[in-house]
């Protein structure tokens, strides 16, 4: 019986070992799925350039590493693009950016430093992400100008992993 129970707690810790837990004030740290990409501009209907629902998945490690990838749902690979933000995809149907970040508790934030990207204007510059998490929901909001319209844009993650 003894040696049944110390099994089972040697076997709990090996388990838990495997799951890395976040680090201390850092609550990006993990795997999100994206539930929600949408442009609304003041002028016009709301834009889903990556279809509703989209597809895609933002990874951030504990040791600094950042993975953000997207993808129109369904794919068409002719289509053009119906994203407003003059630093948008290209190929327009697929998005994906990686590198490094920093995580900033007073935005809360986090400026991902882009070494990757098939967003020619991202390569090599230090990209600031204003959120906020409520759960295991990762809400990302900013507010950019195209063609002398403000567009209010909203990205909406579930974790799925942390």
């Amino acid at each position: 019986m003894r040696k049944t129970l110390l099994l089972a707690l040697l076997l709990s810790g090996c388990a838990a070992s495997l799951q890395p837990a976040t680090p201390a004030g850092n609550p990006l740290v993990g795997t999100w799925e994206l539930v929600r990409y949408v442009d609304r501009p003041d002028v016009g209907p709301a834009i889903y350039a990556y279809g509703d629902p989209p597809i895609g998945l933002y990874i951030f490690t504990a040791d600094g590493h950042v993975s953000i990838s997207l993808m129109r749902n369904p794919p068409d690979l002719t289509a053009r693009s119906s994203d407003l933000d003059p630093n948008s995809c290209m190929p327009s149907w697929y998005c994906s950016h990686f590198g490094t970040y920093t995580y900033d508790p007073s935005g809360p934030a986090w400026i991902e430093h882009v070494m990757g990207a098939n967003i020619p204007a991202y390569l090599g510059t230090d990209q600031r992400r204003t959120f906020h998490i409520n759960g295991d929901v990762l809400t990302v909001s900013k507010a950019y100008t195209a063609d002398g319209v403000t567009v209010h844009a909203e990205r909406v993650l579930r974790r799925v992993r942390r």
